[in-house]
Formats: structure tokens, C-alpha cells, sequence
């Protein structure tokens, strides 16, 4: 009766700020919206309402143990580990310096730091809330599956242009321009923090995709679509590295029609692919629940920071050098953050704007069932003194 009679007065507010009777009815709705989802016995979009210790909505702050930290200094926390970390290790851990532009090369390694720590604690926030809420409703099974196997390839991709001698040879070979400074030896763009950030990327991706099959689902499932595309890639890859392993794959061997070279721009090829389409299933999903709720706006926020930087520092270093085939030898890089930018406002729009009505009842149901045994113990209290007396 409280949580109505606060509607009402919510109702009363609204219509009166308005002064629209399509407001009125508009409120009105809402308020009945919000005890009929209380009164269900299935819960909100097939949540079951008899899991008292699971949440509809996402937390409004960090809980570990006996430590709780409120929304605005887990923010505050955030940002600083994500400056003070950025610059530490741009400034100490990229040894791979441009002797000829030092002071560029610094700036270029700092962004990269920054934008690596925005993007890699991007992915803890789904993870917490995941784990909080004991649900992945609302989390796009598709979309995490895509970004399972996305990032799988974007890790081999960045590990061999890297670490690889070879490869790292090859790309010199291909990419050089020997006509306009011979001296000048092209290698691969990838940079220090673009292995780590890859390999960290793809090991919470991980954690993210096993909660699903721990956590209460909602009815969601798996669609067909993404794993049949994904079995005929992993056939054609494969054939694909037999065939060269069998005949070779160095771009020195003019002969073999194929290298290993090849093989990875087509890996890193796959990962732009998936970055494009695999947003579009949580898209989707938002749209059909008319809420974002179980979908965490900190990893789109984080990932729209992460996105921008990383075009800056790509950007930075082809403008330093003057050669911009860092973006064609690395397409993926620049396509992961233009792409990730685009949906990211996306779903900053759903967010905030379409389905901000829908996040906000989930936010008082959850308020509600917080009060819940609170009610249900004073009730047991007055009952056992009038039984006393």
C-alpha cells in the first residue's frame, strides 16, 4: 500500500507538471505497471519472484564482504585507477621507443595505457552485476558468444604480429615502402598494449560466457544463427592453416599463393566482421524488453572512452610518421573503435532515453522486495505482542 500510495503521489506530480490529461493516464500507467509486476507470481519478463536475494536492476553500489562503496566513489575510484595506471605504464612499460620522435611516441604510449585500462575494466561492471543479481536476464547470449570467439582471434592476431619473428618479417616485406627511405624498416603497428589488453579482454570474456550456464536465464537461449556461422569459420581457418603448414606460407615463397601473413589479416578480418554484427542481438534484445536492465551502461560508457582513444593514439602515430598504412595493416584496430563507438551511442540513446521508464520500474520493484522481509518482520513483531497481551 506504501509503494502505491508513492506512485500515486509520483502520478499526481507528473500530471500536474505536465498539465496534459494524456500524461495523467500516462502515470497513471505506470503506477499500475508497478503493483502488477509486484503482485505477479512469475516476476517481471519471466524473473521468478520467489528468489528474494536476486535483483531485477543493477546495484547502486559495491559490495564486497563488509566494505560498500556507493555509486559515486566506485566512479571516482574507477577514473583514477584508470589515469594513474595509464600513465604509469606509459611511461614505463613500452620499450619499443621512436628514437626519431621520443616525445610523440610518450603521448602515443600514454593513450594507449589509458585507453587499455578503460577498455579492460569495461568488462568487470556485467561481471559484478552478473554475480550481484545471481541472473543474466537481459545479457544477450548471442552477443557474449560472438564476443568469445571475436576476441579469440583478435588475440592470436596481436600475439603473432608481436611475438612472431617471422610474421613481423613478412609484414616488413609486404608493407615497406623501400622507394621512399629505403633505411626505414616497416613493422607491424601493434603495440604492447594491445596483446595485453586482447588477452585480458578474452579471459573475463570467458568468466562472462560460463555465468550464463550458472545464473538464472529467464526463458533466454541461444540463437542457431552464430554458431553455425561460427563452426563454417572455424572450418575454413583450419583448412585454410593445414593447407599452409602442408605447403608453406612465407612471403618470401613467391610460389605459395597463400601466407601465414594471409592468415592472420583474415582472422583480424573475422573480428571486424563480428564487431559489426554483434551488438545487434543486444540491440534487439533492449528493444523487445523495452529496458536495458541486466545490461550494464558502465561497459558501454567504458567502451565508448576505450573506442575514441584508441583512433586517437592510431591516428597520432600515422600523422607522427606520416605513413597511415598502420590503419591498413591493422584494419581491425581502427574498425573495432569506430564500430564499438557507433553502437555504444546506441545503446546510450536506449539507455537514457527509450527505455528510461522501463529501467526505472525495475528499480522500485527491486526497492520493494528490499522491503519486503522488513515489513514482513515488524508485522511479526506487532503480532507477537498483541499476543502478549
Amino acid at each position: 500500500k506504501a509503494t502505491v500510495s508513492v506512485l500515486n503521489c509520483f502520478s499526481a506530480h507528473f500530471t500536474v507538471t505536465m498539465g496534459a490529461d494524456n500524461n495523467m493516464k500516462k502515470s497513471s500507467s505506470f503506477a499500475e505497471r508497478v503493483s502488477e509486476s509486484l503482485a505477479s507470481e512469475t516476476g517481471p519478463r519471466g524473473f521468478p519472484a520467489d528468489q528474494g536475494h536476486a535483483r531485477v536492476a543493477a546495484p547502486n553500489q559495491v559490495v564486497f564482504g563488509n566494505i560498500v562503496i556507493k555509486k559515486v566513489y566506485a566512479i571516482a575510484i574507477g577514473i583514477t585507477i584508470i589515469l594513474s595506471f595509464g600513465l604509469a605504464l606509459g611511461f614505463l612499460v613500452d620499450g619499443k621507443a621512436d628514437p626519431d620522435h621520443p616525445t610523440e611516441h610518450r603521448v602515443s604510449s600514454i593513450v594507449g595505457w589509458i585507453y587499455f585500462m578503460a577498455w579492460s575494466i569495461s568488462f568487470y561492471p556485467q561481471l559484478y552485476i552478473n554475480w550481484v543479481r545471481k541472473s543474466v536476464v537481459g545479457m544477450s547470449f548471442d552477443f557474449q558468444f560472438l564476443n568469445l570467439v571475436g576476441f579469440a582471434c583478435y588475440t592470436v592476431f596481436n600475439m603473432a604480429e608481436y611475438y612472431n619473428a617471422d610474421i613481423r618479417t613478412d609484414y616488413s616485406i609486404r608493407f615497406n615502402d623501400t622507394s621512399a627511405d629505403p633505411a626505414v624498416t616497416k613493422l607491424p603497428g601493434v603495440k604492447a598494449n594491445d596483446v595485453f589488453f586482447a588477452v585480458h579482454a578474452l579471459v573475463l570474456t570467458l568468466l562472462t560466457f560460463v555465468q550464463i550456464f550458472f545464473y538464472e536465464r529467464g526463458g533466454q537461449k541461444f540463437h542457431w544463427a552464430p554458431l553455425v556461422a561460427t563452426g563454417l569459420v572455424v572450418v575454413v581457418f583450419a583448412t585454410w592453416g593445414i593447407y599452409m603448414a602442408v605447403h608453406g606460407g612465407r612471403v618470401a615463397d613467391e610460389s605459395a599463393p597463400w601466407t601465414w601473413l594471409d592468415w592472420l589479416l583474415g582472422l583480424s578480418t573475422v573480428k571486424l566482421a563480428i564487431s559489426i554484427v554483434k551488438y545487434m542481438p543486444q540491440v534487439y534484445l533492449n528493444y523487445s524488453r523495452k529496458r536495458t536492465t541486466g545490461w550494464n551502461i558502465w561497459n558501454v560508457l567504458l567502451d565508448f572512452t576505450g573506442g575514441s582513444l584508441s583512433i586517437v593514439q592510431m591516428v597520432m602515430d600515422c600523422a607522427t610518421k606520416n605513413d597511415w598504412t598502420d590503419i591498413s595493416g591493422d584494419p581491425v584496430k581502427f574498425g573495432l573503435g569506430s564500430c564499438s563507438m557507433v553502437f555504444d551511442v546506441i545503446f546510450m540513446f536506449q539507455h537514457y532515453c527509450l527505455y528510461a521508464e522501463g529501467n526505472r520500474l525495475d528499480e522500485l520493484l527491486d526497492e520493494e522486495r528490499a522491503e519486503a522481509p522488513k515489513a514482513d518482520e515488524r508485522t511479526k513483531l506487532v503480532n507477537d505482542d498483541e499476543a502478549v497481551y
